[in-house]
């Protein structure tokens, strides 16, 4: 392996006078020159001519591939890359700088550019047509854009596969089994949840921990003559990358492995839901706490209109071997004042003590605690998603101008309104509020805070992040779906420790006007300096990647991949 020392060709090459000069007569090449002015001279290249450099000949292939010279274009290129930030606990104590800064600068030749060096199929399970399938997704709210003649989706059904950190989880369409695909190594993983006479409704991968929430197939009671309710659960997994360390003749290298076990199983309504497209429910999770908020028609029979509405709050921290899916009666949930040991030869293969509590619900709002905080949402819901952090739940709303459909308002807004609403877990205040409607001024700047974007990436930031997400801090509004209003941000990922943001946009109102107006999707780098001013750069990718990652509405990824859904229904991978 290249080390520090292997390149220093000016001290045998060179010499330097007794006035401190070179002696230009032994100076025949670029690597006769001592290091410093050789690194000086280098530090003007580009990251592609630093590594096409190393075909000049053998000379230059030893100077640029020397790893004191890799390690300072790595410093100078790309000081927000992966590699840099996390060189310590994945790279080892002896880092191949020369293959490391070959990858890299490839990655971010294609990833400047939008131009994909790869681009994966895989093909996963969908929801099934029948009600009692393998997979049946939880309805968006009913309504959408509307403008004259032209409709256009405001909101999309949850994809069947999530994706953290480079793990995508999904259901194979041969084996039908869940697994968690690496996308840096190729491996795949089995996940433990047998769903077997199970029908999935959303899974959700972040801060370590996926959560499938799921019914039994099965109905559990009769609700009314024309409805049956199935029970609802949600089962945790405690999803960890550990080290491998594989050695070769040649060199220790570190290898990632992931263990995914088994956390916790609760149910998430106490009575259950019908599986149909009028009872909706919304969620969030970090490693430690679970929200549910629950929206279910009125069926009473005394003439109340209203919606049920409940927001629900639970302590996710303590693992627990207890399944209730398994233990219909509740006879032997584990509490605290008891120490009750579970048979292992118990049909509900359940086993555990006293000690091992599992979730616990830590707090209830009732739709008149939603009403006193400004959140209930009765028949126009504005709901768009809820998020945590670790003591406050946040409850994102959206509503704009052109909505249709049965949800949609009675009075819109001037064009379209974000707000964002956050309360702590215990209790029903203090209340955060942040609101913004991108009413625009004299500058065309329709929404009002400038720097939106920069609030995403900003380094200043990062403490006030919700846990595992590398987004902005969930009590802001959510600007970034109007920050270039009438485009709407249809989706965005957002690697904030690289200052990379992929953006997918949608004119609605030009696509109405034309034809050859198309949605577009992007990426944004932000400068090293990490401040406001800084300058981003953008490129455009190609049209039809709209169709390749856009079908869902929803893409994730990072510096090294972006991840959507096509037309098709099979998830796209994009390498960079």
């Amino acid at each position: 392996m290249n080390t520090e020392n292997d390149f220093q060709p000016s001290h045998s090459h060179t010499e330097i006078n007794n006035g401190g000069t070179i002696d230009n007569t032994k100076v025949q090449d670029l690597t006769d020159l001592p290091n410093d002015l050789f690194l000086l001279i280098s530090s003007y290249l580009t990251p592609q001519a630093s590594v096409l450099c190393r075909r000049v000949s053998r000379a230059w292939f030893a100077a640029f591939t020397s790893a004191d010279v890799s390690w300072n274009f790595m410093r100078w290129h790309f000081p927000r890359s992966r590699e840099m930030r996390r060189a310590v606990e994945e790279l080892g104590e002896n880092p191949d700088w020369t293959r490391i800064f070959a990858n890299v600068a490839r990655r971010y030749y294609h990833l400047r550019a939008a131009k994909p060096r790869l681009v994966e199929k895989i093909d996963v399970v969908q929801e099934s047509l029948a009600p009692r399938g393998p997979i049946k997704g939880v309805a968006p709210w009913n309504r959408w854009l509307r403008w004259t003649d032209h409709v256009s989706a405001f909101q999309h059904r949850d994809p069947t596969w999530c994706m953290d950190d480079g793990l995508l989880v999904y259901q194979e369409t041969i084996s039908g089994h869940y697994v968690a695909y690496d996308l840096e190594t190729r491996h795949r993983y089995s996940v433990p949840f047998d769903g077997a006479d199970k029908t999935v409704r959303r899974l959700r991968l972040t801060c370590g921990v996926l959560i499938i929430e799921w019914c039994e197939r099965k109905s559990y009671h009769q609700l009314n003559d024309q409805e049956t309710v199935h029970r609802h659960f949600a089962t945790a997994f405690d999803v960890v990358r550990r080290i491998s360390t594989s050695t070769s003749d040649y060199e220790s290298e570190i290898r990632f492995t992931w263990d995914i076990t088994f956390r916790s199983e609760w149910k998430i309504h106490f009575l259950g839901l019908p599986l149909n497209n009028h009872d909706r429910f919304f969620s969030a999770h970090t490693a430690t706490h679970y929200a549910l908020y629950v929206w279910q028609p009125n069926r009473s029979p005394w003439g109340e209109e209203d919606p049920l509405e409940q927001l629900t709050i639970w302590d996710i921290e303590k693992p627990s071997e207890y399944r209730p899916s398994l233990d219909p009666t509740g006879a032997n949930r584990p509490t605290l004042s008891t120490s009750t040991s579970f048979s292992s030869s118990s049909s509900q293969s359940s086993s555990g003590s006293g000690d091992q509590q599992g979730p616990e619900v830590i707090n209830r709002f009732t739709w008149r605690d939603l009403e006193f905080l400004d959140l209930r949402q009765r028949h126009t819901p504005r709901l768009r998603e809820i998020l945590l952090d670790e003591a406050n739940v946040y409850i994102h709303e959206e509503d704009h101008r052109w909505l249709a459909g049965q949800h949609s308002g009675l009075t819109p807004p001037r064009h379209h309104q974000v707000r964002c609403t956050g309360i702590p877990f215990h209790g029903t205040g203090p209340r955060w509020s942040d609101e913004c409607c991108a009413d625009g001024d004299v500058h065309m700047s329709f929404c009002p805070r400038a720097g939106s974007l920069a609030r995403v990436l900003d380094d200043d930031n990062r403490e006030s992040r919700a846990p595992g997400n590398r987004n902005l801090w969930p009590g802001w509004a959510p600007c970034w779906r109007h920050e270039e209003f009438p485009y709407l941000t249809v989706a965005d990922a957002v690697d904030a420790d690289a200052g990379v943001r992929f953006i997918a946009r949608q004119c609605f109102v030009m696509e109405a006007l034309s034809s050859f107006v198309l949605p577009k999707i992007s990426v944004r780098e932000e400068e090293q300096g990490g401040e406001e001013d800084d300058e981003v750069a953008e490129a455009r990718f190609a049209d039809e990647m709209w169709w390749d990652l856009l079908a869902k509405g929803k893409i994730v990824g990072d510096e090294r991949w972006v991840v959507g859904e096509d037309g098709a229904g099979k998830v796209t991978v994009v390498r960079f």
